[in-house]
């Protein structure tokens, strides 16, 4: 599993969460916490899950969990009105490049929608509705290549992100608790509640 510690922000917005305490105070995903591993036994709503390292924590599904399951996608399954999510890096041009884009099931629309700082300098999540698309020549690392600018809109503003072989294209689906077995690797955030339980906010598991 490439456990990439921007997923969390960009997939909800769903599923990425590096230094969140340092993100803006408007950004949906502020005071989760990041879950990563894999599941080692479930009993009930409730399983463990071994992280890197050997540290083992216990979590808690709730009624209101969201559960998803993802594959490899590519530039081509990217469309307008489409909802996604981006992960970008400004470049000194000023320019948006992606360095993830998650597109989402049509359940998930609406999701974290907008623009928010990431923890790293000059990273950016972006989550909204790809208004239109402009295939071309696209700045890559290594020069110039095939790619394409998505405009995605959201309530408040729209952003243009460059998209290009480089960046990592995932298809997100609907999943259900039936996912979250011995031996699945998961990714998503949890938030602590009064009791001390950390009840599972958002998952992803790799099927």
């Amino acid at each position: 599993m490439r456990t990439n510690p921007l997923l969390i922000g960009a997939c909800v917005a769903l599923l990425a969460l590096p230094a969140l305490g340092e993100a803006a105070s408007s950004n949906p995903l502020r005071g989760l916490t990041r879950i990563a591993g894999t599941v080692q036994r479930v009993d009930g709503r409730e399983f463990l899950i071994a992280g890197q390292g050997g540290t083992t924590a216990t979590y808690e599904l709730a009624p209101s969990t969201r559960i998803t399951t993802s594959r490899p996608g590519t530039i081509a399954d990217l469309a307008s009105g489409k909802f996604v999510g981006c992960t970008a890096v400004k470049g000194r041009d000023g320019k948006l490049y992606a360095t993830e884009c998650h597109i989402f099931p049509e359940s998930m629309r609406g999701t974290g929608a907008g623009h928010y700082p990431m923890g790293p300098p000059n990273t950016t999540m972006t989550n909204g509705n790809v208004a239109t698309m402009t295939n071309g020549q696209v700045e890559t690392s290594k020069g110039t290549a095939e790619g394409t600018v998505l405009h995605i809109a959201y309530k408040g503003g729209t952003q243009n992100i460059d998209v290009s072989p480089q960046t990592h294209i995932t298809i997100i689906t609907q999943g259900d608790p039936s996912l979250v077995k011995p031996g699945a690797k998961v990714m998503g955030a949890s938030r602590k509640a009064a009791d001390g339980m950390n009840v599972v906010q958002m998952l992803n598991v790799e099927p």
